[in-house]
């Protein structure tokens, strides 16, 4: 049965909450498919109000940056305080494992660097991986 909120906005269940609850609480990894042809995809990446100093994360993917994939042309952007993107405009089927490497090594930093140490959400697929 859907219920609503005075307001009108749809009543989340006691499941939905939750989950919403600790998503606002954990760091989320989006694979996001820009387009199918030409290949272009992105990761972003956004923290919850509580990080520090984000902006650490541009050090680390300098870092990474320069372990594998070099022939992939790859940037990383920083939306806002805590949204950062890195995109690949001219992909390839090697951009899909760049930005799946990237998604590994951000994920681990954060479940294990003291001062990032939370929950880590990855989300979404490649339409064509």
């Amino acid at each position: 049965m859907i219920e609503f909120n005075p307001d009108g906005s749809l009543k989340l269940t006691a499941g939905q909450a939750k989950e919403k609850e600790l998503e606002q609480k954990s760091i989320v990894i989006s694979r996001e498919q820009i387009s199918l042809k030409p290949a272009r995809a992105q990761i972003r990446i956004q923290f919850p109000e509580d990080i520090p100093d984000p902006g650490e994360i541009m050090n680390f993917y300098d870092k990474i940056d320069d372990y594998q994939f070099r022939s992939v042309d790859h940037s990383i952007g920083m939306v806002d305080k805590r949204t950062f993107i890195i995109k690949v405009d001219q992909g390839s089927m090697m951009m899909y494992g760049l930005l799946n490497f990237m998604i590994e090594c951000f994920k681990m930093r954060f479940e294990q660097d003291i001062r990032y140490k939370r929950n880590v959400i990855v989300r979404g697929a490649w339409a064509n991986f």
